[in-house]
């Protein structure tokens, strides 16, 4: 699977490290270049709030999720109607906010 986080931090880093022993892609959106996942994922530099960065990101993964509440959720909202599974999904990541 293709699976994208929005934030690159520490938390993260922790996720892919964990995961590294299944058969997945990682991919990471931050506006960061030193973030702590770009050594360990495919990574972006780029602003997980903006509409575009964020739907540019996320559709051709399998699953996107975040690692951070601040990031734009109407587009998150946009890759689940384009068939694109979010975790939390982005009613949950609304309240969250």
């Amino acid at each position: 699977m293709k699976i994208g986080i929005l934030g690159g931090g520490q938390l993260g880093r922790m996720l892919i490290q964990n995961a590294l022993k299944y058969d997945d892609e990682w991919f990471t959106l931050d506006p960061a270049k030193d973030a702590p996942c770009a050594n360990i994922s495919y990574f972006t530099e780029g602003n997980f709030n903006d509409y575009e960065t964020v739907l540019e990101f996320g559709k051709d993964k399998d699953v996107v999720t975040i690692e951070i509440e601040h990031v734009n959720s109407d587009a998150l909202q946009e890759l689940e109607n384009q068939g694109v599974k979010v975790v939390p999904n982005s009613s949950i990541i609304k309240i969250i906010q």
